[in-house]
């Protein structure tokens, strides 16, 4: 059972980086493509596999001249065009328990347990008799449908308001020269 997305804690394993790093990194626009799911850090494997290979100078010039990527790279993602085993026609869904899915997702066990936060989240399931059943291909397509992609820095508009011009004499007016002025406006306009 394998899930293709990635916590930052599994990432920063991978990589035997820091969690720092990683988040510092989430910050400053670099490092791969991340997603969030609610409150939780999501890395999607084909969006790593993209970055790995397109980080592989990088990774080179860290592991040595005899490596182009990370040992940790073991496949790549599949293609939507790879042929498929002709013998099956359409793959069955397999059902697995609470435990076993919060394992394979590294996400909080309330979110799957706790019926409440299922109902409020919309996260799909089966209640067969008392027992909770998910599908982990389910989970992953309401995980990518849910999650929100992040790293992409949104455009900062700054409004500048333009500066008062100064007198003509380059002196400023005081205070009570100001009231006097508002004053005189406001006896002209009553009569």
């Amino acid at each position: 059972m394998r899930h293709p997305v990635m916590t930052e804690r599994q990432l920063a394993f991978r990589w035997k980086i820091s969690l720092k790093t990683l988040r510092r990194w989430r910050l400053d626009g670099e490092g791969p493509v991340w997603h969030k799911l609610f409150q939780h850090v999501r890395y999607h494997e084909a969006d790593v596999l993209e970055f790995e290979r397109q980080s592989a100078q990088h990774w080179t010039a860290i592991l040595g001249d005899g490596e182009r990527v990370p040992r940790a790279v073991t496949h790549s993602p599949k293609a939507e065009g790879d042929p498929q085993p002709s013998d099956a026609a359409e793959p069955e869904l397999q059902y697995i328990s609470a435990k076993e899915i919060i394992e394979a997702t590294s996400l909080p066990a309330h979110l799957f347990t706790d019926r409440i936060e299922r109902e409020r989240k919309r996260i799909p399931h089966l209640l067969l008799v008392r027992n909770l059943r998910f599908s982990l291909d389910v989970i992953l397509q309401w995980e990518l449908a849910n999650s929100v992609r992040g790293g992409v820095p949104e455009t900062v508009v700054q409004i500048v308001e333009p500066e008062p011009e100064p007198d003509a004499s380059g002196r400023v007016p005081r205070w009570h020269e100001l009231v006097r002025e508002q004053d005189g406006e406001r006896c002209d306009s009553v009569r």
